[in-house]
């Protein structure tokens, strides 16, 4: 089961990161339901998915991008703090940097701030840095380790590697 859930995902991944950089994501619409789908970006409001692809399409080739620029641009353009989804944004535009969702933070043994924190957008982006920084641990190695062994032929980066390990361990 795990190893027929990370094939599709790798062969669905594959396909966005090669799309990203032929279509304008800020217009064409089969790119975003594909994306929508991969990431389970449901139920958002109109004005979340036109400021998220118009700020993917202006910076999809801007390696110097980062979360906490991300996170800010949602949270001004929307007032809510999408941090899971900054994190999907930020590793298609950068594949050596890891996904937030919730199978990574169980996996890692992490929580995300609690909405009522006044400093919830700071301890955000502090808790992606702590994502970041466990890809460096020899725990992440392991997990890479496994990764290529169940799959010694794909081409896509460590990180996400790991992050494909993280998503299919439920």
């Amino acid at each position: 089961m795990i190893l027929d859930r990370v094939k599709t995902g790798i062969d669905k991944y594959n396909w966005i990161m090669t799309h990203v950089h032929e279509v304008d994501v800020s217009a064409d619409a089969a790119f975003q339901k594909f994306f929508n789908g991969f990431y389970r970006m449901r139920q958002r409001p109109a004005a979340f998915y036109s400021a998220f692809y118009a700020y993917l399409e202006r910076n999809k080739s801007n390696k110097a991008l980062c979360f906490e620029d991300i996170i800010m641009y949602l949270y001004q353009k929307t007032g809510s703090i999408h941090a899971s989804f900054s994190s999907k944004l930020l590793a298609t535009v950068n594949p050596d940097m890891p996904i937030w969702d919730k199978f990574v933070l169980k996996n890692l043994g992490l929580r995300t701030p609690y909405h009522y924190e006044s400093d919830r957008l700071q301890k955000t982006v502090q808790l992606y840095q702590k994502i970041c920084d466990w890809y460096q641990s020899e725990e992440a190695a392991e997990k890479l380790k496994e990764f290529n062994k169940l799959f010694p032929n794909v081409d896509i980066s460590d990180v996400k590697k790991i992050d494909f390990i993280l998503w299919a361990t439920r």
